[in-house]
């Protein structure tokens, strides 16, 4: 039997052997893995919340500040057509507060509420009421309150005339009656002053009046 000449028989035995992992260059404009997002340290994030609390902390304090200039609401800005009122203060400070019609000391009944551009219909005293960085202010119409006993000295004023001591005073009311009456006048003789009051509108809470003055 003849011999292979071929290639010989691998030796038995021999360990295998592995090959070294190839280690591929990174050439340009292959993709890169991008790097990992870091999160927030908790540091950072306890300095962020300190500085909102602060900026709202800002905020509150600015209100607070803005308020203390604009000073007290005034009370002339919850009154409405129909209420009596009494004045108190005067120029910046003047201000109207809702009282009873009934009490000797409430002069006025509002008969118009709006601004302080607003013009009052004739017959009726402009009164304003300032209101610093709240708005334009306050403007009220008032009628004299038909209240038998109120003494005045100047009904005929384009302001509201002050409440006087009847002592001294030039008018005092006499006689009230619950409508307008611009032409037989309902009062008695030896009346002084005449002055007639017209409500208008179906909703309006200002009530017609006549109201009588004699000297007291």
């Amino acid at each position: 039997m003849s011999q292979n000449p071929g290639a010989p028989f691998p030796p038995q035995n021999v360990p295998h052997q592995q090959w070294p992992q190839q280690q591929w260059p990174q050439h340009e404009g292959w993709p890169q893995q991008p790097p990992k997002k870091k999160g927030l340290t908790t540091k950072v994030k306890v300095l962020l919340l300190v500085a909102a609390l602060v900026v709202v902390g800002g905020g509150i304090g600015l209100v607070v500040v803005m308020k203390s200039v604009a000073g007290p609401e005034k009370q002339a800005t919850k009154v409405e057509t129909g209420d009596c009122v009494q004045l108190t203060g005067a120029g910046k400070e003047a201000d109207a507060v809702k009282a009873a019609c009934d009490n000797p000391q409430t002069p006025y009944v509002v008969s118009v509420k709006g601004t302080v551009k607003g013009d009052c219909p004739e017959g009726f005293y402009t009164y304003s009421v300032a209101t610093p960085l709240r708005g334009e202010g306050v403007g009220l119409c008032l009628g004299i309150n038909a209240q038998i006993g109120l003494c005045f000295d100047d009904i005929k004023s384009k302001t509201p005339p002050p409440l006087v001591n009847c002592s001294g005073a030039r008018l005092k009311i006499s006689e009230v009656f619950d409508k307008a009456s611009y032409v037989n006048s309902p009062c008695k003789e030896g009346t002084e002053e005449v002055i007639s009051y017209s409500a208008y509108g179906a909703t309006q809470k200002f009530k017609s009046a006549t109201i009588c003055f004699v000297k007291p």
